[in-house]
């Protein structure tokens, strides 16, 4: 094998799901009724028990939306690491192959376009079948974070009389799990408002105040942009083409939702230039195929992206029954106690919560002092289960064997701009394991993203030594 084919050569990646696994759908007959506007669960976390409400979405999978190839797909995306991507096809975004995304970028036009044709060939693509390369948002989609959050802003919307679906769903896309999230183009507040309409519905935006940021204050300009704008433009598009609707229809709710992101002039050229004769998911699929004025790739991807954040929502709090466990950690833990396991499997449970808690560091839903304590807790019980004579309060942070996998999750916290949580981490772990050039480097670097240059110099110069 010669040494440019070997370049372009990527080895596939499984795909793991986010959290659970789809659990199968309630089973209903008829769409949900007034009285069914929501469902309850009750969400445990590390620090309370709470009853929450949340939107019912039983028409995603009545309708069988949920079965569609492109939420499907950006499902895949959520759920994917950033440092890998999905080879797709571009129309339909049919899934092909999983592979590293940091190589990826690194070849030539020339190499990119010789490895896009090997995949058409391996999966009998069109040649003329143009083929995308999208790698990973998992970091950005913080869902298991964001419920408490749904939760509220789903009430404030129906005490605002507005349709709780689009608080439910606009806090799942446009910045899950992030009250001040300032987007490249000014944009800020967790429903993404633009300066000129917070303002224009009553909300302060100056150098010391920024409403945007604050819950409430921002569901209701964004619930006052969806009732006075969105829904009436849509509502009028369709009168203007005679076509029936029910405003909690799912495809409607798509159409507006497309109204609130691409702005209402750019939906009606894509709608116009359509021309449809009937509403449904028809007209949805047909408008992911339509170009228009400033209605693109990234307006018809949007409800997609919002089809696919529900399911993953869903996923979430419908895994366990009545019961959201946001601390997966705690959840396996339950289970060991549960069991009472012995010698391998044990061990093998414990290492899993473990890996858990990892994870709820990095999606946030808890503090490093909680992950600290918790994974101190596994190591004792490990050592115990090891019939190692060794005292919790003795007991290392991490062993060196597990040097590598701390110092991957240092930089995973750091890529989600967790740095503070990141140097705490590395700091205990560096004490633990004081001879690690690679943990003075990583806290070097983690320094240095956080401003502190003295120490960044400090941990440099002992890494170099």
């Amino acid at each position: 094998m010669n040494k440019f084919i070997f370049i372009l050569l990527f080895v596939p990646m499984l795909y793991t799901p986010c959290g659970q696994a789809q659990q199968p759908p309630f089973q209903q007959t008829a769409k949900p009724v007034s009285n069914s506007i929501f469902v309850e669960k009750v969400v445990v976390s590390h620090e309370y028990v709470k009853r929450m409400k949340f939107v019912n979405e039983d028409e995603l999978y009545e309708d069988r939306w949920d079965e569609l190839a492109q939420p499907m797909f950006w499902k895949k995306i959520i759920c994917l690491s950033p440092d890998s991507c999905i080879i797709n096809v571009a129309t339909t975004r049919t899934y092909l192959e999983t592979s590293n995304y940091k190589s990826w970028v690194q070849q030539s036009e020339t190499q990119k376009n010789n490895y896009k044709n090997q995949v058409r060939q391996n999966y009998c693509v069109d040649p003329t079948q143009e083929l995308y390369v999208t790698n990973g948002k998992k970091e950005f989609y913080e869902h298991r974070k964001s419920i408490a959050t749904i939760n509220k802003a789903v009430a404030y919307f129906y005490e605002f009389k507005v349709d709780p679906w689009y608080a439910q769903t606009i806090l799942l896309i446009e910045s899950p799990g992030k009250h001040a999230a300032k987007s490249s183009v000014g944009a800020n507040g967790p429903f993404q408002l633009m300066r000129s309409v917070a303002t224009m519905y009553g909300l302060k935006v100056n150098k010391h105040t920024d409403e945007r940021t604050d819950l409430k204050r921002s569901a209701y300009a964004a619930s006052k942009l969806l009732s006075t704008i969105c829904i009436p433009k849509v509502k009028g598009l369709l009168d203007n083409y005679h076509i029936p609707y029910n405003e909690t229809d799912l495809w409607f709710r798509l159409l507006v939702l497309h109204a609130y992101h691409a702005g209402a002039g750019n939906l009606a050229c894509a709608i116009n230039k359509i021309n449809p004769t009937e509403g449904g998911q028809q007209l949805i699929k047909t408008l992911w195929r339509t170009e228009c004025g400033g209605f693109k790739n990234e307006s018809q991807n949007y409800s997609q992206i919002a089809l696919a954040a529900i399911m993953n929502f869903e996923d979430i709090i419908r895994a366990d029954g009545d019961t959201v466990f946001l601390v997966q950690g705690d959840r396996q833990l339950q289970f060991y106690n549960d069991l009472k396991p012995e010698g391998e499997e044990a061990k093998a449970m414990l290492k899993n919560a473990m890996i858990k808690y990892e994870r709820d560091l990095v999606d946030g839903t808890v503090p490093i002092e909680y992950f600290v304590e918790k994974t101190n807790s596994i190591r004792y019980e490990i050592a115990v289960q090891n019939g190692e004579p060794v005292k919790a309060s003795t007991l290392p942070l991490a062993s060196i064997e597990d040097e590598q996998r701390n110092i991957a999750l240092a930089n995973e916290l750091i890529r989600k701009r967790k740095v503070i949580e990141a140097i705490k981490l590395l700091e205990l772990n560096q004490s633990s394991s004081p001879a690690s050039a690679a943990m003075a480097d990583s806290l070097s670097r983690a320094y240095r993203i956080n401003a502190s240059l003295g120490l960044n110099k400090k941990y440099l110069s002992k890494s170099a030594k």
